[in-house]
């Protein structure tokens, strides 16, 4: 996580057209014995595997009508640096350093799964290290098609408090060097649960809003949280971008980002201290930013601070987001710089006469500031443009690149690099400097290409 991927893209001719109306087919019966299979999806290592696992998908059919099922997922699909973001490869196909990414429609492998009768259908499928979103599209009598479904002995985690659902089901593949190949962003361990009970949990709530309306929240409590700890906890806001569901957008960084293995891994090898995550849903604000501030200082961090014991001071509060919240974050770092002490932009920014009118906001040299996209990512242009800005005026902050695109593949690496080379690491030094962790290497590479083939790429499905 702590390198800046150097890139040297070139894209090729597409040779290969993709989009959601092509699919794979399953492994045909004799080549898998799904009876040894639960419903669910099993990981396990095996030596005809190109990636070293196979992750075995048996569907049970709740409609007991289905005619037929396809597995998908918009990450599936593996890419290579050289072949750039114009030429995906299939699971099938995948060869040592390829890298997941998708984040469209254009991306979206589909896979026809296998009729096993007793309304059970399965699929096995290669995949790399990290973690996975996927969801199934079914075929009922009438022809008509139903999709967004998770998996049902593997649902996706719910609000208890609102009842709201995120949007996919998650698989969590293990890291082999020799089949998956060794250097940056290949080993994605850190997003994998883990085994032990060194974890955190996470609380699903609501809190009362301005429109006198029932608002979720997901929390994460670090292992061994206690609310009576003296010190109190250094707290992280985190905001999702535009989804495929107007609600429930506050579960798509614990579930779909993996935010809790992630963080539960950093604290557990000591790379991070203890800290308390929480998410939100602002996108049936319509991205008004004015709306979006009221909620955060006068909804969300009251009610935060009196139900939690965290930090009520800018030195341990911090602010990130993805996409739609990337741009949030933004706002909020040029609006509210003296209000926390960290902030993650990622995957979008300020455009216009926002980002051209820098000269008049205050305080921009006093939060550690970690700027981030994917490669292949249609947000790259603006945070690009955003880095440019700073170092034009002369503000330290960090920037990276990692090789995806507007996808969770992108943002489960961003945030675990933000958690482990930014995230209150400024406290810790001596000299007070708050760019902490090589950052001017990070500037190093700020003008990498590699956005190949990413003019064309759509709107996240869900995300």
């Amino acid at each position: 996580m702590k390198k800046v991927l150097c890139l040297g893209v070139i894209a090729y001719m597409v040779c290969l057209l993709f989009s959601n109306n092509i699919s794979v087919f399953a492994s045909k019966s004799s080549e898998v014995d799904y009876a040894k299979y639960k419903p669910g999806v099993t990981v396990k290592t095996d030596p005809t595997s190109p990636t070293g696992y196979y992750a075995t998908f048996v569907y049970e059919d709740e409609t007991k009508e289905a005619t037929k099922v396809e597995l998908y997922s918009d990450t599936f699909n593996h890419f290579t640096l050289e072949d750039g973001f114009a030429n995906p490869y299939q699971p099938k196909d995948y060869k040592v350093g390829m890298f997941p990414a998708g984040g469209n429609s254009d991306t979206t492998l589909y896979v026809n799964m296998e009729n096993l009768g007793d309304h059970l259908w399965g699929a096995k499928v290669p995949l790399s290290s990290g973690a996975f979103v996927y969801n199934f599209r079914i075929t009922n009598p009438d022809g008509i098609t139903t999709a967004r479904l998770d998996d049902p002995n593997n649902p996706t985690l719910t609000n208890t408090a609102t009842n709201i659902s995120s949007l996919s089901s998650m698989v969590y593949v293990p890291y082999k060097s020799k089949t998956m190949g060794t250097g940056d962003f290949l080993d994605r361990s850190v997003e994998l649960p883990r085994k032990d009970k060194k974890t955190g949990t996470v609380e699903t709530v609501s809190y009362t809003g301005a429109a006198d309306d029932k608002r979720g929240l997901a929390v994460y409590l670090p292992d061994g949280y206690d609310p009576n700890r003296e010190e109190p906890y250094k707290v992280l806001y985190l905001t999702h971008g535009m989804s495929g569901d107007k609600y429930g957008n506050e579960l798509r960084w614990m579930n779909e980002g993996a935010v809790a293995n992630i963080t539960d891994n950093l604290i557990a090898d000591g790379t991070a201290e203890p800290f308390v995550v929480v998410t939100m849903n602002n996108q049936d604000f319509n991205w008004d930013y004015g709306k979006i501030e009221e909620d955060q200082f006068e909804y969300i961090m009251p009610y935060i601070e009196a139900n939690y014991n965290v930090y009520d001071k800018p030195e341990g509060r911090a602010y990130a987001g993805l996409s739609m919240g990337g741009m949030t974050t933004n706002r909020m770092y040029f609006n509210h710089a003296d209000e926390f002490a960290y902030f993650g932009i990622w995957s979008y920014a300020v455009t216009g006469d926002e980002l051209n009118n820098i000269e008049t906001y205050s305080d921009l040299d006093k939060p550690s500031v970690m700027l981030g996209t994917g490669i292949w990512d249609f947000g790259l242009e603006p945070v690009k443009n955003l880095d440019k800005a700073l170092t034009e005026k002369g503000i330290d902050h960090a920037y990276l690149e990692v090789p995806a695109a507007h996808d969770w593949e992108t943002w489960q690496l961003l945030y675990a690099a933000f958690v482990e080379d930014h995230l209150w690491k400024a406290d810790q030094d001596d000299n007070g400097d708050q760019n902490d962790n090589g950052n001017q290497g990070n500037k190093d590479n700020k003008g990498n290409k590699g956005n190949n083939g990413n003019n064309g790429n759509k709107a996240n499905n869900g995300n």
